[in-house]
C-alpha cells in the first residue's frame, strides 16, 4: 500500500546517519596533488577535496562485496554493508570559516553570534540570577556559535531548486537542515577523527610533509578540542606508468620509520586516454551545506558533476574502503575502549563517584592539563570552583571528563552502537545539569532522544529474526518521560537561552523522522500521530514568522509547502488498524474506481434514487486520516499554486485522489466548484 506518495523515513533515517552522525575526516592536499587532479578531470576549479568528498557516501559509490566489521564495546562484531564518512577541509580552514561567519556579524544586526554582550553568553554570576547574561566589561567576546543555517537562505535555495521540478523535495530541505560541518564545543560531531595529507611521489618530498605536518601541530586549536585523538594519515599518490609499487612501498616504509605515520597508496594513470563511455560522472553536490550550493549557484556553475576514469574511480573506492577497514575503524574502537576503561566504568562506580569528587575538591596533582582545566574552571566558574566548566566561553576543557564522555557517546553513534551512546548521554547529562552547563544540557537531551529512536528502529542483520514490538510500558516511558520533557527544554534552551533557533528546528525535524519510522516498521502510527503533527506544525509555524519578518515581499513559503506535504503523508499514513486487518484497507484502496454495482430492484419495493450508496471504506471507515491528510495536501498546493508551480501541483493530485476523486461522477462534486480550494487550484492549471 503506497498511499499517500512520500518520502519513506526509512531513507530519512539513512541519510540522517550519512550527512550527520558519520565521522568527519579532514583533507590537507599539496598544491601538486590538486593539479593533478584538475588534469585528470581536465577541469581547472576542482579541488582533491570536491573530488573525494563524494566518494565519502560508500553506500552508493561502493566496491563489491564490500563489507565493515565494527566490535561493540560488548565484544560483539557485526557487518555493514557501508560505512559513510564525511571528506571536509582541515580544522584549521574550518576554524577560519566559523570565526570570519562570526567577525562579519559584529556589526549586530545578526543574531547567531554568542557574544559576551547577547543573552546566550553564560556567566556564573547570571546562573545564580536564574537567566542567562554577561557584562559587557569583561572584554572577553566569548566563542562565537553560530546558528546551523541561514533560514532565509535555505528558502532562497529551495525556491530556486523548486524551479521546474516535479519531485518531492522534502528529501532535499531534510539533507540541507541536518548537514552542517560547523564546529561546536558541545557536540563533536563535526571535530574531525582523522587528519588526511594527501602528497604526490614525484614531486613531494618527505621533508615537504613533515613541514605540513608540524605547520597544523602548531596551529592554535581551541581550547575543547584534543589533538592527540586525532589520527593523522598520508595518501599517496602515483603515477603507474612510471613508478613501481616497490619503489612506492619503501617510500611508504620510509615515512613510517622517520614520521611514524601509515600510509595508504593510490596507483593510478595520470594519462590515461579514455573515451567519454570509459568515464564515470560523479557527483559534486554530494554533502554540500546550504551556503555551498548557494555558492555554487551565485558563481553559476552549471557543471554538477565531474568526469573521471573507471580505472581512477575503482582505485579511489578500493583504497578509501581499505583505509576505513584498516585504519579508521580499528583507531575508534581502540579510542572508545580507552576511554571506556578509564572513565566511563570508573564513574559507574560508587568508588568511582567518590574519588571524583574527592579530586574536584582535593586534588592537588602537578598535572599541567589538569591545573589548566581547574585553573580555567576556578577563574572563569567565580563561586563555583568545583566545576570544570568555563562559564566565560561555553566549554568543558578538552581533557575533563565531561568533555571526553561526550566524544565517547558520539562515537559510540557513529560506530552504530546506539544503546550503549543512550546509557553514556544519560549519565553525562547529569552532570552537565549539576554543572548548569546548559548548552552542553540541551545538546545531550538531543542526543538522548536521537539514540533511544535510533536504537528503537535499528534493523536486524538477519531478516529472519523479526524485530518485536516495543511493549506499551516502554512506549509510555520513551514519550512521557523522555522525547516530551527532554524536547520541552532543549527548545526552550536553544531559542530562549542561547538564541540557537536552528539547532532546535534540526532536532525537531530528526525527532519527526525517527518516530515516523518507527511508526512503519512497527505498525503503531497511532501512538507517534499527534506528536508528529505537534512538532511539524511547530516548525512550520516557527519558519513563517522568521520568513515573514525578512521575505515581505513574498507571499508564499516553499518551506511551508513540504511541511503541509509531510504532515498529509504523516495523516496518512496513520492507520488505526492491527496488522492482521490491514488486507481491509487494501480491498478499500483498490476497490475505489469500480463501477456501482447496479441494485436488483425486488418487485413489489420502492428504490430510494437519492439514498447515498454504501461508502466503499466502510469496514474501515474511522480508522484512517486520509480526510485530513488531503486538507493538509490541498493546503500545500495552495503555496505551491502562489509560487506559480504547477508541476508540483500536478504531481499532489495522486495524493489527495481517494478522497477527492477524478471521474465522470465527479464534474458536478462540490468540491470541484470555482470557489471552493480544489476548485480554484483546478482552474489555475487550465
Amino acid at each position: 500500500m503506497d498511499y499517500p506518495k512520500g518520502l519513506d523515513p526509512l531513507i530519512s533515517r539513512q541519510h540522517l546517519l550519512h550527512h550527520t552522525f558519520s565521522p568527519l575526516i579532514s583533507i590537507h592536499a599539496t598544491h601538486n596533488v590538486d593539479v593533478i587532479f584538475q588534469s585528470i578531470t581536465n577541469n581547472q576549479n576542482i579541488s582533491t577535496l570536491q573530488i573525494f568528498k563524494p566518494y565519502g557516501n560508500n553506500a552508493k559509490y561502493s566496491v563489491p562485496n564490500q563489507q565493515y566489521k565494527i566490535l561493540n564495546t560488548q565484544l560483539m562484531t557485526k557487518n555493514y554493508a557501508s560505512f559513510p564518512i564525511r571528506f571536509e577541509p582541515s580544522l584549521p580552514e574550518l576554524l577560519s570559516i566559523l570565526n570570519a561567519q562570526s567577525n562579519s556579524n559584529i556589526g549586530g544586526k545578526s543574531s547567531n553570534r554568542l557574544a559576551s554582550s547577547s543573552s546566550p553568553t553564560l556567566s556564573h554570576s547570571s546562573l545564580n540570577e536564574g537567566i542567562i547574561g554577561g557584562s559587557n566589561n569583561s572584554g572577553n567576546s566569548g566563542t562565537p556559535l553560530n546558528q546551523l543555517f541561514s533560514i532565509s537562505s535555505l528558502e532562497s535555495y529551495l525556491r530556486h531548486v523548486a524551479k521546474d521540478n516535479g519531485k518531492d523535495m522534502y528529501l532535499t530541505l531534510f539533507d540541507k537542515m541536518i548537514t552542517s560541518n560547523q564546529i561546536t564545543p558541545f557536540e563533536t560531531f563535526n571535530h574531525p577523527v582523522s587528519q588526511i595529507f594527501i602528497i604526490d611521489y614525484e614531486t613531494d618530498s618527505i621533508e615537504d610533509l613533515r613541514k605540513l605536518i608540524v605547520d597544523f601541530r602548531n596551529f592554535n586549536f581551541p581550547k575543547y578540542f584534543q589533538i592527540d585523538d586525532l589520527m593523522v594519515h598520508i595518501f599517496i599518490i602515483y603515477d603507474l606508468g612510471k613508478f613501481s609499487s616497490n619503489e612506492i612501498v619503501s617510500f611508504s616504509n620510509e615515512i613510517k620509520n622517520k614520521l611514524n605515520l601509515n600510509c595508504t597508496i593510490f596507483p593510478m594513470n595520470y594519462n590515461n586516454e579514455e573515451t567519454e563511455e570509459d568515464k564515470n560522472i560523479i557527483s559534486l553536490i554530494e554533502n554540500c551545506t546550504i551556503e555551498e550550493d548557494l555558492q555554487r549557484i551565485s558563481l553559476n556553475e552549471s557543471n554538477d558533476g565531474f568526469q573521471i576514469s573507471k580505472s581512477i574511480d575503482v582505485t579511489i573506492r578500493t583504497k578509501l574502503s581499505e583505509y576505513i577497514n584498516k585504519f579508521l575503524i580499528p583507531h575508534m574502537q581502540a579510542k572508545i575502549r580507552l576511554w571506556d576503561d578509564q572513565m566511563l566504568q570508573p564513574k559507574k562506580s560508587i568508588t568511582g563517584r567518590f574519588f571524583s569528587v574527592s579530586r574536584k575538591l582535593f586534588n592537588s596533582g602537578n598535572n599541567s592539563d589538569t591545573n589548566l582545566l581547574n585553573n580555567s574552571a576556578i577563574k572563569n566558574g567565580g563561586n563555583n570552583p568545583n566545576s570544570s566548566f568555563n562559564y566565560q566561553e561555553n566549554y568543558y576543557y578538552k581533557s575533563s571528563s565531561e568533555q571526553v564522555l561526550r566524544k565517547l557517546a558520539d562515537w559510540s553513534i557513529m560506530l552504530k552502537d546506539f544503546k550503549y551512546a543512550y546509557s553514556t548521554y544519560e549519565i553525562i547529562r547529569k552532570d552537565y545539569s549539576n554543572d548548569r552547563a546548559w548548552v552542553y544540557v540541551a545538546s545531550t537531551q538531543e542526543m538522548c532522544i536521537v539514540s533511544l529512536l535510533l536504537a528503537q528502529t535499528q534493523q536486524n542483520l538477519n531478516p529472519t529474526i523479526k524485530t518485536p514490538v516495543p511493549d506499551k510500558n516502554t512506549l509510555r516511558k520513551i514519550r512521557h518521560d523522555i522525547i516530551d520533557p527532554y524536547m520541552d527544554n532543549l527548545s526552550y534552551t536553544f531559542k530562549s537561552r542561547l538564541n540557537l533557533k536552528t539547532f532546535s528546528f534540526r532536532t525537531m525535524i530528526i525527532v519527526v523522522e525517527l518516530l515516523l519510522c518507527m511508526s512503519q516498521i512497527f505498525h503503531i502510527s497511532y501512538w507517534w500521530y499527534e506528536m508528529i503533527e505537534k512538532y511539524l506544525l511547530k516548525l512550520s509555524s516557527d519558519f513563517e514568522h522568521h520568513l515573514a519578518g525578512v521575505m515581505t515581499t513574498y507571499n508564499y513559503s516553499i518551506i511551508k509547502a513540504i511541511l503541509h506535504e509531510r504532515l498529509g503523508y504523516n495523516a496518512g499514513r496513520s492507520i488505526f488498524l492491527l496488522w492482521e486487518n490491514y488486507s481491509l484497507l487494501q480491498e478499500t484502496l483498490t476497490g475505489q474506481d469500480n463501477t456501482k454495482e447496479e441494485e436488483q430492484e425486488e418487485e413489489g419495493m420502492y428504490v430510494n434514487q437519492m439514498k447515498m450508496p454504501v461508502p466503499k471504506n466502510a469496514t474501515t471507515i474511522g480508522c484512517t486520516r486520509y480526510r485530513k491528510s488531503a486538507l493538509w495536501y490541498l493546503l500545500s498546493m495552495k503555496q505551491w499554486k502562489l509560487s506559480n508551480n504547477t508541476s508540483q501541483i500536478k504531481r499532489l493530485f495522486n495524493n489527495i485522489a481517494l478522497v477527492y476523486p477524478e471521474n465522470e461522477d465527479s464534474i458536478e462534486a462540490w468540491y470541484n466548484r470555482s470557489d471552493e480550494l480544489l476548485g480554484n487550484i483546478k482552474q489555475s492549471l487550465e
